[in-house]
């Protein structure tokens, strides 16, 4: 059976601080001189993320480690050092910060924010949808994010609600951009999870920003209905779902869910990216009480804070 959330060459997210009991690193560990290891905070298949104070600057950080047993294959090491050269060419408020790459016994590693929260996909779990109210300050910071990665030419290809960490404030960082790459420059194409790709990324035919705006609505739709798009469990079910249903509407699901709000999502799950928003600054002001002036004025303000 495909897994549909996650594929072999997908990297760890930053995750919860519930940590669990699994990790290479014990807990008090000393790392490279500079890091003491606190608790493992999430794994995938591309590595190990682990909470640690950097002794040095006096503050908590994310660490992520490759697997053993690709920590020296030079395609993932390549992917690897892309992912922070890529994420360090944003900064914005809601695009969790990466900091350095660096190698350590021979283990290469990568020094990140850390956000002391839980994902957006443990929390839709545990909760179920969020308040409409609370869902739109959730969704204008996701838009936020997407848009400040888009505009330096950087395409997320993974977002979904396990890549939004929403810390202990309600404020919402997008994470993991091990599978991001420059617009135009993705080589492979259908990189990423299958439950969140847009029709013509997973036909292996291109991927935009409009792509990733696809991916913002199916985002949307589970913050307001607590419910995937489509339900599926292998890779050719989602393919036929994709080919021969139509979206459900939110409000068959939320039936007091404020128009404005399922228009917005249903535009960014337009099958032809052209009938989609173009920017995700455009989703947010589709939004109930959004303003398009405004929004370009906090866009402004994010550029130099």
């Amino acid at each position: 059976m495909d897994d549909l959330t996650r594929l072999p060459s997908q990297s760890a997210s930053v995750l919860t601080s519930s940590g669990s009991d699994w990790g290479r690193f014990a807990p008090g560990t000393l790392f490279a001189g500079r890091f003491r290891i606190v608790a493992p905070l999430g794994r995938g298949g591309m590595g190990e993320v682990y909470r640690a104070d950097d002794l040095k600057l006096g503050q908590t950080v994310a660490l992520k480690f490759l697997p053993d047993h690709l920590a020296h294959d030079p395609a993932r090491l390549a992917q690897f050092h892309n992912e922070v050269r890529v994420a360090r060419t944003i900064s914005h408020r809601n695009v969790c910060r990466t900091y350095d790459i660096g190698d350590a016994d021979g283990r290469p590693f990568l020094s990140m924010e850390y956000v002391d929260g839980e994902d957006l996909s443990s929390l839709l779990h545990r909760i179920g949808r969020f308040p409409q109210d609370k869902a739109l300050e959730v969704a204008r910071q996701i838009c936020a994010g997407l848009a400040a990665a888009h505009e330096r030419g950087v395409l997320h290809r993974d977002l979904k609600p396990a890549n939004v960490m929403i810390d202990g404030d309600g404020h919402v960082r997008i994470t993991d951009f091990g599978l991001a790459a420059l617009a135009g420059s993705a080589d492979n194409v259908r990189a990423g999870t299958p439950a969140y790709m847009a029709p013509e990324q997973l036909a292996g035919r291109e991927v935009t920003p409009r792509s990733d705006i696809y991916a913002l609505g199916l985002v949307l739709y589970e913050l307001f209905t607590g419910k995937r798009v489509f339900e599926a469990k292998t890779l050719n079910e989602l393919l036929a779902l994709h080919e021969s249903s139509s979206v459900r509407t939110p409000s068959s699901v939320v039936r007091d869910l404020d128009p404005t709000i399922e228009r917005a999502i249903l535009r960014c799950l337009e099958r032809d990216p052209a009938q989609r928003p173009a920017t995700a600054l455009a989703v947010s002001a589709a939004l109930p009480g959004g303003d398009p002036l405004r929004s370009g004025a906090r866009r402004r303000r994010d550029a130099v804070t």
